[in-house]
């Protein structure tokens, strides 16, 4: 990571987020593009119990009204208290680009039809080796390490990680990703009736891990299901209630997944339709839904 970051040439801002106070930057090491992003780490809440260990070196006062005061400061960082949280995508993809690049976005309709005729051509060109990142994770120990919970079962095993958006200290930002060892099921729409067993098991299975190592209980995890995924390999995001950030423009919890499922029958999803929004640089509109009249 050292010399990817050293390496790093600057060519473009991708996006900022206000909200959780990350950059992305678009540029070259070598001769091939990286996407690099950087997010300010949450404070720890041991630190907040005593205000000396939280590092405060110099403070400005800014403004002070009756018993209100603002101002700036500046604070010690070091591995153990650091400022940021990198993370990096090298080489990087046109589709990566896509991906973090800031866009205007646009409302679909996606009924049964559209999936069939736009959205699942593009879903089978986004599987294979595209994903071999996932495939490394569950059948290769790649980030062996950062694993909480791991069962090879090909029908109903699953690898509980963190994801990287987390910073692996706030216990209110907690973010893990629970992916499957099985690979018939590469969205929502792929659920039916018959996965309710399934999806029970595993939602239970995931709750007890999360509990038994950060004592947080049921009522303060959101279990959820994105659509569009990021990639089409069925995953289930596990956060913490708290954490306001959900990362898709439609996402819809697990345990409604499962009610829904009941009525829904042997065709599950597939007789759907789904509305929510894309970026406009995004295949599915460009090439899809933006040509639909």
């Amino acid at each position: 990571m050292n010399s990817i970051i050293s390496d790093f040439k600057y060519e473009e801002t991708l996006d900022t987020d206000l909200a959780s106070k990350s950059i992305i930057l678009l540029g070259r090491v070598k001769d091939q593009q990286a996407i690099v992003t950087l997010e300010k780490v949450a404070f720890s809440l041991d630190g907040a119990k005593d205000i000396s260990a939280l590092g405060l070196l110099e403070i400005e006062e800014q403004d002070h009204n009756d018993v209100y005061f603002k101002g700036v400061g500046t604070m010690a960082q070091n591995l153990d208290r650091p400022a940021t949280k990198i993370n990096i995508i090298y080489p990087a993809t046109e589709t990566h680009i896509k991906k973090y690049r800031q866009q205007k976005k646009r409302v679909v309709l996606e009924t049964p039809e559209l999936y069939q005729k736009i959205v699942l051509p593009y879903i089978s060109s986004m599987r294979g080796d595209r994903i071999k990142w996932v495939y490394n994770i569950l059948h290769e120990g790649y980030e062996a390490d950062r694993v909480l919970l791991r069962d090879d079962d090909p029908v109903n095993g699953f690898v509980l990680l963190p994801d990287l958006k987390w910073d692996l200290v706030s216990l209110s930002s907690l973010y893990f990703v629970a992916i499957v060892m099985r690979n018939d099921i590469a969205s929502l729409r792929d659920l039916n009736s018959s996965h309710i067993p399934y999806l029970t098991l595993l939602r239970e299975q995931i709750l007890i891990a999360i509990k038994d190592k950060y004592g947080l209980d049921r009522s303060q995890l959101l279990l959820y299901i994105h659509y569009q995924p990021s990639y089409y390999h069925f995953h289930i995001h596990v956060t913490h209630i708290d954490l306001e950030r959900r990362g898709s423009s439609f996402s819809i919890l697990l345990d409604n997944v499962i009610d829904q499922l009941q009525f829904l029958g042997p065709e599950g999803f597939l007789q759907s339709t789904f509305s929510y929004f894309i970026k406009e640089n995004h295949d599915l509109w460009a090439k899809g839904f933006a040509l639909e009249k």
